[in-house]
């Protein structure tokens, strides 16, 4: 908040993909109602060109009002920490005492991997066994369920990566180290510029060290190599565990092949089933646990530029590994000397701003034709060298003439040198 003009400063922060925060833009409004979220949400639209596929936020009604006018389309996710937060507080003492309650309302809120209508069994199942329907609490988290259980984000790419506000209060807790409390206008501009150059820092290093680290890994099947390729290095990490997890405890079934369709019947370690769809006509794969679909397109490598689906492996992606290796390589020779290495970044920016307006740098044959045009004459394509005349002198020429001997007392050279 800027005090001075009692202003509240509104970020908008996302994940970006090796999971850590990043501030996509920010605002300042006098207050906390609908018009003002309203004017916030617009010039955010008008600044990023498109709405957000996503937002999470608490569960304050003018902001929903407001994202509900302005950001259509735009799916609206409240921030399930504050829901529990909240409700440890307002459902009755015995609830709090009972462990075998917490532990089936844990379960039933929090899966990624029921469906709507086993959410809503499960749900009914408890509100009645525990004696549940006539606390008002309930009925509305109930009422309001499309907006917070993740079993109504299945379908949704990145739902079950963001599902809490948690990532905005950490952004939160990071401006306070930068942002006074008291700073007028233009203190609160340098220094918030400040926080975003620091940020922005940190995401090079990380790109850094992802360009430089070679991931190490814990299997032999191709699906992992390929992945390490494909993915951030933090990301990866995290990848690895559950390919490990599944090249260790799933196994196969079951299997059906039809003419377009492969089926397949997985277990795991704790007695569960689920199905993988191979379809043939795209060579796509599918899991009604539907994990994958949530997770993979917040995780992709951004130096490759990938924003999406899954890359299959192909060339292209020995030659952006290649690449890769190059400009990071350079990197690494000049970061010793701070003036080499800002020439060099600043002779690819150059470079890369002139391929960008179509006006490329000078070539070699034109910088050629504009030395001889200076000089008026044409450069020979070959030019021959020839050894200079040698060229006798006698022995007195090595030694000064008489009268300037006499004055310098100089007392002659017996040998010539």
């Amino acid at each position: 908040m800027v005090c001075m003009y009692c202003m509240i400063f509104t970020p908008f922060t996302g994940k970006d993909n090796y999971g850590s925060p990043v501030t996509f833009a920010a605002g300042l409004v006098c207050n906390e109602k609908t018009w003002a979220f309203a004017w916030l949400f617009r010039h955010f639209v008008d600044c990023m060109g498109v709405t957000p596929r996503m937002i999470v936020t608490d569960q304050d009604l003018g902001m929903r009002s407001a994202i509900e006018e302005v950001l259509v389309g735009t799916r609206h996710r409240w921030c399930m920490w504050h829901i529990m937060h909240k409700l440890a507080v307002k459902v009755p003492n015995r609830l709090l005492r009972d462990d075998e309650f917490k532990k089936e309302f844990n379960g039933c809120v929090w899966s990624d991997l029921v469906e709507p209508d086993e959410f809503e069994e499960e749900w009914n199942r408890l509100v009645e066994h525990h004696q549940l329907e006539d606390i008002d609490r309930f009925n509305t988290l109930y009422a309001y369920r499309q907006y917070w259980i993740p079993a109504y984000f299945r379908d949704f790419p990145m739902g079950s990566m963001i599902r809490t506000t948690s990532i905005s209060e950490s952004e939160n807790s990071f401006y306070k180290n930068f942002l006074k409390p008291r700073a007028n206008i233009a203190e609160f501009y340098l220094n918030f510029n400040h926080a975003i150059e620091f940020q922005r820092n940190s995401r090079t290093a990380l790109d850094y060290h992802d360009a430089t680290a070679i991931p190490i890994l814990a299997t032999t099947l191709p699906f992992e190599k390929h992945a390490s390729t494909l993915y951030t290095d933090s990301m990866f990490k995290k990848i690895q565990e559950e390919i490990v997890e599944g090249n260790d405890r799933c196994r196969v079934l079951g299997f059906m092949s039809g003419e377009t369709v492969d089926t397949y019947k997985l277990g795991d370690s704790k007695r569960n089933a689920y199905v993988v769809r191979h379809e043939k006509t795209d060579d796509t794969y599918s899991c009604e646990c539907k994990l994958f679909g949530q997770h993979d397109s917040l995780s992709l490598g951004c130096i490759w530029g990938v924003s999406g689906s899954l890359l299959t492996h192909s060339s292209v992606d020995d030659r952006q590994i290649v690449s890769k290796q190059m400009f990071y390589g350079f990197l690494r020779r000049f970061e010793t000397d701070i003036e080499v290495l800002r020439a060099f970044v600043g002779g690819v920016e150059e470079l890369g701003n002139s391929l960008q307006t179509g006006t490329p740098s000078t070539s070699a044959t034109k910088k050629r034709r504009m030395v001889d045009e200076f000089y008026g004459m044409v450069r020979p394509e070959s030019v021959e060298v020839h050894p200079p005349d040698v060229v006798k002198t006698k022995r007195k020429q090595l030694c000064e003439p008489s009268d300037f001997k006499e004055r310098k007392g100089y007392k002659g050279c017996d040998k010539a040198s």
